[in-house]
């Protein structure tokens, strides 16, 4: 079976279920989902990574989440201090300090575990914040990437010229991302009384979150070649990684947060 057939086989199937979990869980149950799926996305990074301790860097860095939740902010930066600090002393108790090769695997073991307490952790918070302001506010966010990932590539097949960024994403290109503005626009356009946006904060918004959509990609794509890594993992038929369809939330889901609740 072709990879596109997988794809669309695998979005047939997965897409509702990912919709009902977005639109009618509850914010606690929702902030548990949201946790598993970090759980699952840390291990990927760390699996790409190939530094030993990924179920110790995986607990290190889903931990992140009880600070938030429990809303107790300092402790949050001071595991992303911390959690570091552990990972060190667990690989030099390992003997570490011996091995050769063992300073990069330090360094990127801190990388793995800064990336997932910062671009994992606080986009998904700001989700559960989302959920808090509304139930259907994530499902938005979900109708507006998916929206624009469908128009980016419908664009970009059929139109596309100019490369975006050939060295990151050698298929993206600058029409690409015009359709992925177009999509997310739409989306947003049609819930902006939901979102009590008017129509032109309602456009504008959709226009930034189709470019931070793309800018999310490129962020995970440039560590999957960092990584040498086509994708993420082949936990999706078809689609690569749970990193591979979270990316786009990295920088949208924060960005939509703060012009829900930023009143002019």
């Amino acid at each position: 079976m072709g990879d596109l057939k997988k794809r669309v086989l695998a979005g047939c199937f997965l897409a509702p279920i990912v919709a009902a979990i977005f639109c009618f869980l509850p914010p606690l149950w929702f902030y548990i989902f949201l946790a598993a799926i970090a759980a699952i996305a840390f291990y990927e990074i760390a699996a790409m990574s190939g530094v030993k301790g990924t179920w110790l860097l995986v607990f290190l860095s889903v931990l992140c989440f009880i600070p938030l939740y429990s809303k107790h902010y300092h402790v949050y930066a001071l595991w992303l201090l911390a959690a570091p600090l552990f990972y060190l002393i667990f690989r030099l108790l390992q003997g570490g300090g011996r091995e050769e090769g063992i300073n990069e695997e330090i360094l990127k073991g801190t990388a793995v575990l800064l990336f997932g307490g910062v671009f994992i952790v606080l986009p998904f918070f700001t989700m559960y914040h989302l959920k808090e302001l509304n139930t259907l506010f994530p499902f938005i966010i979900l109708l507006a990437l998916w929206a624009s990932d469908i128009c980016a590539y419908t664009v970009g097949k059929n139109f596309g010229k100019r490369l975006l960024a050939p060295q990151i994403s050698p298929k993206k290109t600058v029409e690409g991302l015009l359709g992925a503005i177009f999509g997310s626009m739409i989306i947003i356009v049609l819930f902006h009384r939901l979102l009590d946006f008017g129509i032109a904060k309602a456009l504008i918004t959709g226009a930034v979150m189709g470019i931070l959509g793309q800018a999310g990609d490129l962020l995970e794509s440039a560590g999957k070649r960092l990584c040498h890594k086509k994708d993420s993992s082949n936990l999706i038929p078809g689609h690569g990684g749970i990193l591979d369809r979270i990316d786009s939330f990295i920088f949208t889901a924060p960005f939509l947060y703060i012009c829900t609740i930023w009143r002019t």
